[in-house]
């Protein structure tokens, strides 16, 4: 006599392990930032200070800034961190060049950042020279923005032509010390418009006013897959229950 065992507790069960497949997107990491912890020091970051600046950004650890020893918060992700310290005044750059590329076209940028402004407010006229006077936007500079410049571009213009899109920038009435606090944006229209072609990640920070801590520490792009991508890993899914289903039944019935 042929045994005939009911497939309805186990289809439900595949089907709903499928179904938690199908809720989990392709897994595909950070393809384009490189070091993006700092936990190699600045390898794959560049540099770049102001002539005349006080200071530059160096490595954070610990719950001391590098300069100073003002205290600030540890670095959030592993041990080392990327901070502006300095004891004068300055205008500092930290960037790393990238390429959109297929994976990260839908991305999302991913940074967490520490503000530790010791002035007593913002100032933010468009440029990040320490040393401007009026009519050039007035005397006082004390701020920090992160930017998506053209590849090539001088790593402390603020022109139109040049910046692609001002991801953050401190303004009045932000609290004056704040973080490390995540940022998440998403930039599928640039990524895509600009695919192939090399494009500049800055953190910019300048003071002339007092002190000021610019921290940057956990910076990635984390792909954003298109709903269609989930849907078909479902079905897929669904499709390989099925089959092996049938197979199974066949086999008990034999």
């Amino acid at each position: 006599m042929k045994t005939f065992v009911s497939h309805r507790p186990w289809s439900s069960a595949m089907i709903a392990l499928a179904l938690s497949f199908a809720a989990v997107p392709p897994a595909r990491g950070d393809v384009i930032i490189t070091n993006g912890s700092f936990e190699s020091g600045f390898t794959g970051w560049t540099r770049a200070d102001q002539a005349g600046s006080e200071g530059t950004f160096a490595v954070q650890t610990g719950t001391t800034s590098p300069v100073n020893g003002t205290p600030v918060p540890a670095p959030p992700r592993g041990t080392q961190a990327a901070m502006t310290d300095a004891q004068g005044p300055g205008s500092h750059v930290l960037y790393q060049d990238f390429v959109p590329t297929l994976p990260i076209l839908n991305g999302r940028l991913h940074f967490e950042l520490f503000i530790g402004n010791r002035a007593t407010a913002f100032s933010t006229p468009a440029s990040l020279d320490f040393a401007i006077t009026a009519p050039n936007g007035g005397p006082l500079n004390q701020q920090a923005r992160v930017d998506i410049l053209r590849g090539g571009t001088d790593p402390f213009s603020v022109a139109p032509a040049d910046v692609l899109a001002n991801l953050y920038q401190t303004k009045a009435g932000d609290p004056l010390v704040s973080g490390y606090n995540p940022i998440d944006v998403d930039l599928p229209a640039l990524l895509a418009d600009q695919a192939g072609n090399t494009l500049r990640l800055r953190f910019a920070e300048v003071d002339n006013v007092n002190f000021f801590q610019f921290g940057v520490d956990n910076v990635s792009f984390t792909p954003v897959p298109e709903p269609s991508s989930v849907v078909l890993c479902g079905l897929a899914a669904l499709f390989g229950v099925g089959r092996y289903g049938r197979r199974y039944l066949h086999s008990r019935k034999a």
